[in-house]
């Protein structure tokens, strides 16, 4: 019996192609008759929190579109019930942010920090800028490390592939880097991941891992679905996704998330309003 089901955001509840942002009616439908069966839905998503208000294409909000149960943000790294109580929390070590600052500047990479709730960015580059201008969030002043002592930051991003970012970030210490495609680089703590969000939230609630369903498309979603007792690839996920999946679902364009809980058996389709 699946007790909780976690669902990245770009590719997996949304569809991007032709440059728009949907949410397929038949996956609506599919999250709202696992909460009637009693399943929590959670996001489980690399975005911060402040992403979840403005995605370009979309209205309403990410958080309006359906009454998901809880976020697991930042890659697995701040995890919150709908409400916004916090389940759990993980932050940059500061000591590696104080060495992020001046390599940053040094090595003049396009680089931005995230704390829980802002983010600003290390050093003044275009893709920086239109990042904040792709998320519909206002140029933020250059960060100011004296903020660490009040405001850890839980994440921070660079813009490089990820062969030169290894070795240029080989001076910090207790990181690991992923992404969910291309060439924005998430770094996180040692030991965080999707997956540790998603161990957060059936401690939180005393459920059980073989319980839980999880459906994506990138990189960053690999080892949530290795975690989750039925990892789902979506049909529009590369090679690597779907071979860490125990089931490949057809495109998000082509209802994958229902097509995926009929043939698991997770649904039926009397379970579907009419």
């Amino acid at each position: 019996m699946i007790q909780a089901a976690f669902f990245d955001i770009d590719g997996t509840l949304l569809d991007h192609t032709d440059g728009k942002s949907v949410f397929p009616k038949s996956t609506a439908a599919a999250l709202a008759a696992l909460q009637r069966k009693g399943v929590k839905v959670f996001v489980s998503t690399g975005r911060a929190p402040a992403m979840l208000d403005s995605v370009r294409g979309l209205s309403p909000s990410i958080r309006e579109l359906f009454p998901f149960d809880g976020f697991a943000t930042f890659n697995g790294q701040l995890v919150l019930e709908r409400d916004g109580t916090v389940i759990h929390r993980m932050s940059h070590d500061p000591e590696n942010i104080r060495k992020l600052i001046p390599l940053a500047q040094k090595e003049q990479f396009p680089c931005f920090v995230l704390e829980e709730v802002e983010s600003f960015p290390l050093t003044d580059h275009p893709s920086i800028r239109q990042h904040y201008q792709w998320m519909g969030i206002p140029f933020p002043p250059f960060y100011d490390a004296a903020r660490l002592s009040q405001h850890p930051v839980i994440q921070f991003n660079i813009y490089m592939p990820l062969e030169k970012a290894v070795p240029l970030l080989a001076p910090l210490e207790g990181i690991e880097v992923t992404s969910s495609g291309g060439d924005i680089l998430d770094v996180i703590p040692k030991g965080g991941g999707k997956e540790t969000g998603l161990n957060a939230v059936i401690q939180h609630y005393g459920y059980q891992r073989e319980n839980t369903i999880a459906f994506g498309d990138g990189i960053n979603d690999i080892r949530m679905l290795q975690w989750a007792g039925t990892g789902v690839a979506m049909g529009n996920a590369p090679d690597s996704v779907k071979e860490a999946a125990d089931f490949v679902t057809s495109a998000v364009s082509d209802n994958g998330i229902r097509n995926a809980l009929l043939h698991l058996g997770i649904l039926e389709k009397s379970d579907f309003l009419p």
